[in-house]
């Protein structure tokens, strides 16, 4: 009889991992399924890239890991020009770098995320020349505060305060970091939130030459 019961709950014990085995690889092939999907409006947006600025960023995006799209709404479209002050005093419009790529990027030097993203900025500036590609970080700290870490960090781009009212898509950011990637004609490529590696944004900055 012990046997017995004990044959039972051994079966039972296989049933239910069986069970929960089956179950998560449902899940699992769902989940798969639902992320080589994705949903509507970010396949929308990727087929906006594809039109505007090629296959390559599109596939950047599509294969994204440490940060996500936002602002899809805005990719294609035409960026409202703002102008920021830098820690030397100098101001930026962003309608001043017509011509050129442009990497938009909202910041703190108290930010853990942008604490990482910053070495992966210095290299960008290393590998793609000024004449090519303009980088702005802007944040809302004093211009001290900035001051003292940009010397300590070693950073070689363009980091400004915000002192005025920022223009749509820009005014709407509500995490950091932010990067907006700006084409030549002056048209959003896409609004990353979170950390973009190098190889990222160098596809990104590199698409639709």
């Amino acid at each position: 009889m012990a046997e017995n019961r004990a044959a039972g709950l051994w079966i039972a014990v296989v049933i239910g991992v069986v069970a929960v085995a089956a179950g998560g690889y449902v899940w699992w092939r769902g989940e798969l399924r639902g992320r080589a999907a994705g949903s509507p409006e970010t396949n929308l947006a990727l087929e906006t890239l594809r039109v505007e600025f090629g296959e390559e960023v599109a596939k950047v995006v599509a294969g994204r890991k440490g940060w996500d799209l936002d602002f899809r709404p805005w990719i294609g479209r035409e960026a409202g020009d703002f102008a920021v002050t830098d820690i030397d005093g100098k101001e930026h419009r962003l309608s001043d770098y017509r011509g050129k790529e442009v990497a938009v990027v909202f910041w703190a030097t108290w930010c853990p995320a942008c604490n990482k993203e910053i070495p992966h900025l210095i290299e960008l500036r290393k590998r793609v020349g000024a004449d090519r590609l303009t980088i702005l970080a802007i944040s809302n700290e004093p211009v001290e505060v900035l001051r003292q870490f940009v010397e300590a960090k070693g950073i070689n781009y363009t980091v400004a305060t915000l002192d005025s009212r920022l223009s749509e898509p820009f005014s709407g950011v509500t995490g950091i970091p932010t990067t907006f990637f700006v084409n030549p004609e002056g048209k959003v490529k896409l609004a990353a939130v979170g950390v973009v590696s190098l190889e990222e944004s160098l596809a990104i900055v590199n698409a639709g030459k």
